[in-house]
């Protein structure tokens, strides 16, 4: 009597073992399909907000224009004034304006500044390039300015 109840009793032990089992397997597969889900949808939110920022978050070189240039020079200290404006159709943050001095072609120097804030579609903001901190410049003949957005 003892060997057939000892036998039910396994077997009530084995089938609440299995219950158990299966019921953490089922859980198991929903939780992980919900996962896939959500990062499906994630993912699909996260490429419709880069696309929006592509439409207005990014700005060019062609999107911003020069004016009003002038190269100064005053006791032995070399600077590039003028004006950027922002003919883009994005706010620009972190604008370098950035100039190149060459020597009869021939690229000799390079000097740049920021433009501290953002610059608003249809906004102009003045810019000094100071060539030469504790020396004067390399020698040079000409310069071009490249807007680095």
């Amino acid at each position: 009597m003892d060997t057939a109840n000892g036998g039910g009793r396994l077997r009530s032990v084995f089938g609440t073992v299995a219950r158990g089992f299966l019921l953490g397997a089922g859980f198991s597969i929903a939780l992980g399909a919900t996962c896939l889900i959500l990062m499906q949808v994630a993912e699909k939110r996260s490429e419709a907000a880069v696309e929006k920022m592509g439409d207005f978050g990014e700005s060019s070189a062609k999107d911003f224009s020069l004016s009003n240039v002038e190269e100064l020079k005053h006791d032995g200290v070399t600077s590039i004034i003028g004006s950027v404006k922002n003919s883009g159709k994005a706010k620009a943050h972190g604008v370098q304006v950035q100039a190149n001095l060459f020597d009869h072609g021939k690229f000799v120097d390079q000097y740049s500044t920021y433009i501290s804030g953002s610059i608003a579609p249809g906004e102009s903001r003045n810019f000094k390039i100071a060539c030469g901190c504790n020396a004067p410049p390399a020698e040079h003949d000409s310069y071009k300015l490249e807007v680095i957005p």
